[in-house]
């Protein structure tokens, strides 16, 4: 950032702007929407979420945890039916805007997300591992059996 400051001699938010701008330009023409998108999903939290680190405040250590959960549940749901969402026109445009919403310190879009759909589920976390735990036990015993194990 310090040498396109030096090089350019603009301000670093303008270069900042004007990066965020060529970043969207490009995915709204189709360069590289794929990584750009998760690029810009990925980079710049991580960013925040070690500056977060750093700071003594719990606000911003929250804000970034809670984009980290959101986030994980978005790519679940993006990578699962990503092959469909993909035939939507200006799918990565749409994806890249979200993005945006759930990190932007404004907006905090993933802490509304989360208190309006995921908070109400995270109290079952306890019962759904349970479950878990007992099918893949299930699956243990039954996979032994097939090929003639002892079971516990």
């Amino acid at each position: 950032m310090e040498t396109a400051h030096q090089i350019t001699g603009l301000p670093k938010d303008k270069i900042l702007r004007y990066g965020l701008i060529a970043i969207v330009l490009f995915v709204v023409f189709g360069i590289g929407q794929a990584i750009l998108t998760t690029l810009l999903g990925v980079a710049y939290p991580v960013f925040m979420s070690f500056h977060a680190l750093e700071t003594d405040g719990l606000s911003d250590d929250q804000q970034w945890l809670t984009y980290w959960v959101v986030f994980g549940l978005f790519n679940v749901l993006d990578q699962s039916a990503g092959f469909i969402l993909r035939f939507i026109p200006f799918y990565y445009v749409l994806k890249l805007a979200v993005l945006i919403w759930l990190f932007h310190p404004k907006s905090v879009g993933a802490t509304w997300v989360y208190n309006n759909y995921i908070k109400e589920y995270a109290g079952h976390i306890n019962e759904i591992e349970k479950h878990v735990e007992g099918q893949i036990k299930d699956g243990i015993n039954t996979a032994k059996k097939t090929v003639g194990l002892k079971t516990n």
